[in-house]
């Protein structure tokens, strides 16, 4: 079981599983539980489309990391052709996902984004001379997929492209701060080009970074304009705000608290004396409050089977991670 469970990635399933029913919540139209099923469904597929061509392509490179060595198709668990296979199928399955749903053509055509620009990141993502841009591909990749889910539903409302956006900034941050820091020696070590490494990032001294300020200015940019993309999430669409349509006092303040703690943590992440492996839960602990920044912005203005589909999905992979069980 923990073996499958490390195969499909299903620890960090909750954040690939949210998006859809996101853009399904606040888009234009009434959520049913056919449509929660199905985009469960679909979110399962892209899932392993994404995670396992990733599985793939970075094999050699996954072989270097301590930390994948337990991983099937690095042990030798699963074969390259058994895995291809997996990543293959997906493809008729998120089609025939989309035809049960009854997408229409914009439908579609975000899926296939969706995809492409997922393919496009996994061959590109680590080799490009300008690593920035392949994290606003692969963002921009993960957006399609949360407009996927309001165009099987309705129309995107300003929430929901609100909600893209800020889905593409966090992978800005995630995918090009977070994890390019988490893996920092091995990548430098085997000449992965990532945006921490592009911005002067190095593993000196010995379980350190030298993290320069370039550095932090872009992580400190990019969790400003999340800080700003949360609180006018929910009132985006009425502007100019009257005194009665603004977000309640203890929303503003949730939102107030998680970004200080969104601040704190990367002062935490950027110090120059902390161990690497004192910088993991940092960076763990991050990916999720940004997240939660937008839940706070989201889970009040859908619906409620919408806004338990989106708890629950998130929250249950997340048993399954190794370091919850105290299995390596």
């Amino acid at each position: 079981m923990r073996d499958w469970f490390r195969f499909g990635h299903t620890a960090i399933f909750g954040y690939t599983v949210v998006l859809p029913l996101i853009g399904a919540g606040t888009a234009e139209g009434i959520v049913t539980g056919w449509q929660i099923g199905g985009l469960l469904g679909t979110a399962v597929s892209f899932h392993l489309f994404a995670y396992l061509l990733n599985d793939l392509i970075d094999l050699p490179l996954d072989k270097t990391q301590p930390s994948r060595q337990n991983y099937p198709l690095v042990s030798g668990l699963m074969t390259v052709q058994q895995v291809r296979l997996w990543v293959v199928i997906q493809l008729p399955a998120l089609l025939i996902l989309w035809w049960a749903l009854g997408g229409n053509g914009l439908a579609l055509l975000c899926l296939a984004w969706a995809v492409g620009g997922m393919t496009l990141y996994n061959l590109w993502g680590k080799r490009s001379p300008l690593p920035p841009l392949t994290d606003l591909l692969q963002g921009s990749s993960w957006a399609a997929f949360l407009l996927f889910g309001a165009f099987v539903v309705g129309q995107p409302t300003p929430q929901t492209w609100m909600a893209a956006g800020f889905i593409i900034v966090y992978i800005l941050l995630v995918n090009g701060i977070n994890g390019s820091l988490r893996d920092l020696a091995n990548d430098y070590a085997f000449g992965a080009r990532t945006t921490a490494i592009w911005l002067g990032a190095r593993p000196f001294p010995a379980d350190q970074f030298t993290i320069p300020n370039r550095l932090r200015i872009y992580a400190f940019f990019w969790q400003f304009v999340l800080s700003l993309l949360a609180p006018l999430l929910p009132v985006v669409d009425k502007f100019p705000l009257a005194r009665s349509e603004e977000s309640a006092w203890w929303v503003q303040t949730i939102f107030i608290i998680l970004s200080t703690q969104c601040y704190v943590l990367w002062w935490q992440i950027t110090r120059q004396n902390n161990l690497v492996s004192e910088r993991v839960p940092w960076l763990m602990g991050h990916n999720i409050l940004m997240l939660l920044l937008l839940f706070t912005a989201v889970l009040p203005i859908v619906d409620p089977l919408t806004r338990w589909a989106i708890l629950l999905a998130f929250t249950f992979p997340l048993l399954t991670a190794d370091w919850l069980v105290g299995q390596s």
